[in-house]
């Protein structure tokens, strides 16, 4: 990106990009839970000209988690629970990552260069950090308050490096608790009767990754939490969405309803 066109951002700009970075669903709710979809959009603020790519690129799994930001709000909405949504891309930021890690502001699709994060110098990433960490970061925190549990909503792409991966929702945990022990129990009995395949720490282990926003926002609050996985195909068909989504309701209501009978999460 143009170091000097950047620079010359002024501080109206950045409040409105930032105010943009993030949006918030049912604050007020009074559920237990509380949703974070860190990776639901795929936009990148104006002045950064898409990092340079081309408009499918964005389309892409490495930019968004697709279909979670229709996923979200619809679980926000049947558990009439807050849910917090970022819109940026997390190409642009990744802010499930840690500012050390390479793919913070991730520099490549598989492969495929991405031109504006190749480089990118103390001025960019200040502003990144303004427009699309920081937002989300207040969003997470204020919403999160007084919440028994998080669950951060993801999904995942059904092959990876060749390889199929054999499950449609994953629950993904670093610590036990009450929590996960019941999401998993539940899922694992509702998935069956579905027809929905349940991985355990699959397709990613977190106790072997970095979990980013639920280790701060979580397990360092003492929060029971989890990350949430589901196959990114089901949720392009409307009839495996509503399939997904309903099984997810049911087996998190049901749970709330067992841990924490009040108040009770209405469906």
């Amino acid at each position: 990106m143009n170091a000097a066109s950047l620079a010359g951002l002024d501080d109206g700009a950045i409040a409105a990009l930032a105010a943009a970075s993030v949006e918030r669903l049912r604050i007020e709710a009074a559920s237990p839970y509380m949703l974070i979809a860190e990776h639901a959009g795929n936009l990148v603020p104006a002045p950064w000209h898409d990092l340079g790519l081309a408009a499918p690129y964005l389309g892409t799994h490495f930019a968004v988690d697709i279909g979670i930001d229709a996923l979200t709000r619809r679980l926000s909405r049947t558990l009439r629970a807050p849910a917090v949504v970022a819109h940026y891309s997390r190409l642009f930021l990744d802010y499930n990552r840690p500012a050390g890690e390479w793919d913070f502001m991730r520099p490549d699709l598989g492969g495929i260069p991405v031109p504006g994060n190749l480089a990118p110098d103390a001025v960019d990433v200040r502003l990144r950090k303004m427009i699309a960490w920081a937002p989300v970061e207040q969003a997470v925190i204020e919403a999160a308050a007084g919440r028994q549990a998080l669950i951060s909503v993801h999904s995942f792409t059904p092959v990876m490096g060749g390889v199929r991966r054999n499950v449609d929702i994953g629950v993904l945990w670093r610590e036990p608790s009450p929590f996960v022990t019941s999401v998993l129990k539940t899922l694992g009995a509702r998935g069956a009767e579905a027809g929905l395949r349940i991985g355990d720490n699959e397709p990613y282990d977190w106790r072997q990754a970095v979990g980013y926003t639920l280790n701060r926002h979580g397990l360092e609050q003492g929060r029971p939490c989890l990350y949430l996985e589901v196959r990114n195909d089901l949720l392009s068909d409307p009839e495996t969405f509503e399939l997904v989504s309903r099984t997810l309701e049911d087996v998190f209501a049901t749970v709330a309803m067992s841990l924490w009978p009040k108040p009770a999460v209405a469906v």
